[in-house]
């Protein structure tokens, strides 16, 4: 196997260090934020993790009761809300934390990056391990694992891939904690619902790929075709955190006429005593 597959790994990990430290150093951000989001990520996976362990009775009862057309549509759906529920369901469960409902825009895309961030990272050190064992020592490792890893037809021109599949991976999830927060803020749960769905399609989609055997012996070009169908997602996480960065800052100057109405009001009743 080829050393420089390494790198893949490599710019995986390199990816989430950089989003955390760039938005860190250029926004004078708290660590714990980046914090909650990696521990948000972890409650939400682990508990995503446990529910799906069922997962294969479910789809084997379902491909042997239901025709086609009807089982694998339900089966991608039900992969898809494994990550809707439990994800989201988590960042909804951390958005109550007082913190992280009254931070302000910089501090809750921080929250969103560290939940990304964790998920990327921890995805690049396991290729990264993973491959490296299987150059080190292949003769240790399952040999239906170092097959499924030599198969293919892949160049170096796929190095890259699964880097820009992190970088999409980054922006939506920072969108979609951006989104919960400002939901539980505003109590306008669309935009939750928003998230929801959102996230719901991006695993849906995942789980066509993987229920459909569409990812064995993939080759290069298919590599890319996989990071380009995931790209739109991406780019929709990208334009709205610029879009609610505008929102955000609009709610907080709400939010701090409020109070300081509210103060002059106290002010008043006080003199007036």
């Amino acid at each position: 196997m080829n050393p420089l597959f390494l790198l893949s790994g490599i710019g995986m990990m390199t990816v989430a260090l950089v989003a955390v430290v760039y938005w860190k150093v250029g926004q004078s951000v708290l660590w714990r934020l980046f914090a909650w989001g990696a521990l948000a990520w972890i409650v939400g996976v682990g508990v995503k993790i446990i529910a799906a362990l069922p997962g294969r009775f479910i789809v084997s009862g379902a491909r042997d009761s239901l025709p086609k057309y009807i089982a694998e549509p339900l089966l991608w759906l039900y992969t898809g809300l494994l990550t809707g529920v439990f994800e989201c369901g988590a960042t909804l469960a951390f958005a109550y934390i007082k913190r992280i409902r009254s931070a302000s825009y910089k501090e809750i895309v921080a929250f969103g990056l560290g939940f990304g961030a964790v998920e990327a990272f921890l995805v690049g050190l396991g290729s990264f391990m993973v491959l490296l064992l299987a150059i080190l020592i292949p003769d240790k490792l399952p040999e239906a694992m170092v097959k499924a890893m030599t198969s293919g037809s892949h160049s170096a021109l796929v190095i890259p891939a699964p880097i820009v599949g992190r970088v999409t991976a980054i922006l939506l999830h920072a969108f979609s904690c951006v989104l919960i927060v400002y939901a539980v803020r505003t109590r306008a749960w669309r935009w939750f619902w928003l998230a929801f769905w959102y996230k719901t399609a991006v695993d849906g989609v995942a789980g066509l790929m993987h229920l459909e055997n569409l990812l064995t012996d993939i080759s290069t070009l298919g590599m890319w075709v996989v990071e380009l169908v995931f790209l739109p997602f991406g780019l929709v996480g990208l334009w709205g955190l610029r879009v609610f960065r505008r929102r955000w800052e609009a709610l907080d100057r709400d939010t701090g006429d409020r109070r300081q109405n509210k103060g002059n009001q106290e002010t008043r009743i006080t003199g007036r005593r």
